[in-house]
């Protein structure tokens, strides 16, 4: 547990995470590259259903090869 002041200084609340890197004494707040991917839930509503894009794309790339197959 870090001291008050030290959290405070930080801006660390309950669940920060921290790192602790060896040789010297110096803590580092911990920044996540990913963001909380519930936080992203809906962002593609109402536009192309990307559902229906892949499947799309899957059935062209499987007709293809497919294509391919049988000119061998």
């Amino acid at each position: 547990m870090l001291p008050k002041v030290i959290r405070e200084h930080l801006n660390l609340n309950a669940g920060s995470e921290v790192s602790i890197e060896s040789g010297a004494i110096r803590l580092k707040r911990s920044e996540h590259a990913d963001p909380n991917w519930r936080s992203m839930e809906g962002m593609a509503r109402g536009g192309e259903s990307l559902t229906q894009a892949l499947t799309e794309e899957r059935a062209a790339e499987n007709a293809h090869d497919d294509a391919r197959v049988q000119g061998d």
